[in-house]
């Protein structure tokens, strides 16, 4: 976890170092990797799709809206029948984390989407909220979420569901890369937030001795 902080703080870092002045072409002098890797990805998109039909709707999946419209029947439905609210105060509480965490860098950083600047690459204006990708936010958090409340610890179920919230989460990011809404870095940067609000909703919930994951048989003061 601190690895990964420090990560997300030096692409930060080396993000917010772009100048304000945008570039028509990438070969400038004093460009950081982060530039070019951007710039020639949403080149590549740019040729390998035309048609955008597909990937437009696949993107979708990552919109807070429909996730909340799946997973919180669910997690009510849950709640009734386990007379508690621990399955929706988690639930929540991850989801007002990792849209302070990625809203809060969206606002701090002020970049444009691809869509709006190509051929150069994203400005830093204010106003602008490309940095980081909600949507990936939304996939890894909240359906992350639901994979571990549901599912208990070293169990194939588990294993299962870590692994559609990965394919679900790499579907959201190419699409997203490939229809052109954000450059690829702000893709990555939307996953790893949405990890750092996991794992804390996780650690909060372990702490607190309500982990629904637990190998051992719930008591009846604990049991989610």
């Amino acid at each position: 976890m601190t690895v990964l902080i420090a990560l997300l703080c030096q692409m930060v870092i080396m993000q917010r170092g772009y100048v304000h002045e945008v570039y028509v072409l990438p070969q400038s002098d004093g460009r950081t990797w982060f530039e070019w890797f951007d710039w020639y990805s949403i080149r590549l998109a740019r040729r390998l799709v035309e048609d955008k039909t597909f990937f437009e709707i696949t993107a979708l999946l990552g919109l807070r809206g429909l996730i909340l419209s799946v997973c919180v029947p669910i997690l009510a439905l849950v709640a009734w029948r386990r007379r508690t609210w621990a399955p929706i105060v988690g639930f929540v509480i991850v989801l007002l984390f990792e849209t302070g965490l990625a809203g809060s860098m969206k606002v701090a950083m002020g970049r444009q989407f691809p869509w709006e600047s190509w051929p150069r690459v994203g400005a830093l204006e204010s106003g602008e909220l490309a940095f980081p990708s909600g949507h990936a936010t939304n996939v890894v958090a909240l359906l992350g979420y639901m994979a571990w409340y549901f599912t208990k610890a070293g169990s194939i179920m588990r294993k299962v569901a870590w692994g559609l919230v990965a394919a679900v989460s790499i579907l959201v990011s190419v699409s997203s890369w490939l229809i052109r809404t954000h450059w690829p870095t702000d893709l990555v940067a939307g996953t790893a937030y949405g990890v750092i609000a996991l794992v804390t909703v996780i650690a909060l919930y372990n702490a607190a001795g309500l982990n629904p994951s637990a190998t051992v048989q719930h008591s009846p003061t604990t049991r989610l």
